[in-house]
């Protein structure tokens, strides 16, 4: 089986330019001026409530790092699935079948995470709201991935007329609705004006 390079390659090239964009470039000058410290304090890391980090919250901070890779993979597996599905290379398709596993996978730590982290979340009422829908959608993108993942086991990686038909749309249903749950999950962090619409 030849490794369907190509996709694999521009979703990762895709994450990393979007990473890239996302931290800020120094000011003009920026290299000339050290600023010199004075004393630093220590201090115990404290939750916004004021009590200590504990486990629940350090493990619900990672969340920010691990939410890319099932996007990742998502992206991936359309790439994948359109090239072998709808244009019809074999090849292909035995390897949207891993790329499908991977997906799946790969929303478990970030679910986990952000689970966590949603127990140390402001309370602030728009916060609330974004959440609340930020993780509903997450849900029903993780539940359209295993429904595409048991419909593939069920028609044994054999998918041809209505399977196919309904195992790609899973597919870009659950790519699209992840765009949605993305963009609240930006609410939440930057404001309700993340994006424009």
């Amino acid at each position: 089986m030849k490794l369907p390079a190509i996709p694999l390659f521009l979703a990762l090239l895709a994450t990393a330019t979007t990473a890239m964009a996302q931290t800020p470039a120094p000011g003009p000058g920026a290299s000339d001026k050290v600023e010199e410290l004075g004393q630093v304090e220590v201090v115990q890391a404290q939750s916004p409530e004021g009590g200590p980090v504990g486990l629940g919250d350090l493990l619900g901070r990672l969340h920010p790092a691990l939410v890319h890779f099932p996007l990742a993979w998502l992206f991936g597996l359309l790439v994948i699935d359109f090239v072998g599905l709808g244009l019809g290379r074999l090849e292909w398709q035995r390897w949207g079948f891993f790329a499908l596993v991977g997906t799946a996978l790969a929303f478990l730590p970030a679910a986990v995470t952000g689970l966590l982290r949603a127990d140390h979340m402001p309370s602030d009422a728009d916060v609330a709201r974004a959440l609340t829908i930020h993780r509903t959608l997450n849900f029903v993108v993780f539940g359209l991935v295993l429904a595409a993942l048991g419909l593939r086991l069920f028609r044994r990686n054999d998918l041809q007329g209505w399977s196919r038909r309904g195992y790609l749309a899973l597919v870009v249903v659950a790519t699209g609705l992840v765009l949605l749950a993305a963009d609240f999950g930006g609410k939440m962090v930057y404001g309700a004006h993340f994006l424009p619409f």
